[in-house]
């Protein structure tokens, strides 16, 4: 199969996840990160789902699942110990045309998870199609060595150049240029060895402006 790459922007989405265990709370706490609106539908919860939902940073509905759990969902994630759960919650996303991903079987869901490597704003994703998890996690990791912290401190660099240039430069392709030249100069470099001082200094140097 082949799946077409997409980021959701899940912020304040109402997303459901069907289990409770140590599956569902992996998911659930991706999904909060993401900002969604996260309701679990389980007779029971870990003891980190319990802390949440005590805090009410989800809702939990403690009961078994039902077809109406997943009305007005944009996103559902299928994780109880029951594949046989796990495919009935599968049957009926589809059938609603509402977006599931299912633990086991993993052939019942609409989109699969990626491994992700994260550095602040830079998300790379991996994905064998569900041929290798282990050939993802591998490259995930080789990917994290490549990709170090350096690059969410660069984005952020990025970022206010780029408002900064949006303010003050009324050109676009000279402000396409000078992010260009950012991205093409040492100062992902000098972030990795610490010299931070010295990235600000090369910052302002190729994109003309003096960073505060």
């Amino acid at each position: 199969m082949k799946y077409y790459p997409l980021f959701l922007d899940l912020r304040k989405r109402p997303c459901v996840v069907v289990g409770g265990g140590q599956i569902a709370e992996r998911k659930t706490l991706s999904l909060l990160e993401a900002g969604a609106d996260v309701t679990i539908v389980s007779p029971a919860l870990t003891p980190k789902l319990k802390e949440l939902s005590d805090s009410n940073k989800i809702k939990h509905r403690q009961k078994h699942f039902e077809d109406k759990d997943i009305t007005d969902a944009s996103l559902v994630i299928a994780a109880t110990n029951s594949r046989e759960v796990n495919s009935q919650v599968g049957g009926i996303c589809r059938k609603k045309q509402v977006l599931v991903n299912v633990a086991a079987p993993p052939e019942e869901s609409s989109f699969i998870v990626p491994s992700v490597v994260e550095r602040g704003e830079l998300l790379i994703a991996v994905s064998t199609g569900g041929a290798s998890p282990a050939l993802s996690r591998k490259i995930r990791l080789e990917l994290e060595q490549r990709f170090g912290p350096e690059y969410e401190l660069f984005l952020q660099k990025m970022t206010a150049v780029r408002n900064r240039l949006m303010e003050e430069v009324a050109d676009e392709s000279a402000r396409r240029a000078a992010l260009q030249a950012l991205v093409d100069s040492d100062v992902l470099d000098l972030l990795r060895q610490g010299k931070t001082r010295e990235a600000d200094q090369r910052i302002a140097e190729v994109s003309g402006l003096h960073m505060k």
